[in-house]
């Protein structure tokens, strides 16, 4: 599977996905200032899973999430980076990444959320 991350995560959490055998692409490396249009586009495109802070992108009425690609909105508030990767690494561990597709997961230190459409 393969992963964005948006340029308001940690990029510490390609490490967490590279160890759980995944592909990752960081926007940054790409285009730090990239739309989130264009980050939209992207995913749906090439078929990846986008990892972000980004509350925007939790409306589906906007940025629908098709079956071949997911959205997971992080909801981290005052959390350390070493925090935010334990959530990510739990996610792993507890939702194979195939299953994320087509879903918006919203992950917060209490829970994680899943809608599927």
């Amino acid at each position: 599977m393969t992963f964005l991350i948006d340029a308001d995560c940690p990029r510490s959490i390609s490490f967490i996905l590279r160890e759980a055998g995944h592909t990752v692409v960081d926007i940054r490396d790409l285009d730090p200032a990239t739309s989130d249009d264009a980050i939209y586009d992207l995913v749906r495109k090439d078929s990846m899973i986008l990892i972000t802070r980004d509350k925007d992108f939790s409306n589906i009425l906007r940025y629908p999430v098709p079956a071949h690609c997911g959205i997971i909105l992080l909801r981290v508030h005052l959390l350390s980076v070493n925090d935010i990767l334990n959530l990510v690494r739990y996610l792993l561990t507890k939702i194979p990444a195939e299953e994320l597709l087509g879903c918006l997961t919203v992950v917060r230190k209490e829970r994680i959320r899943i809608h599927k459409f």
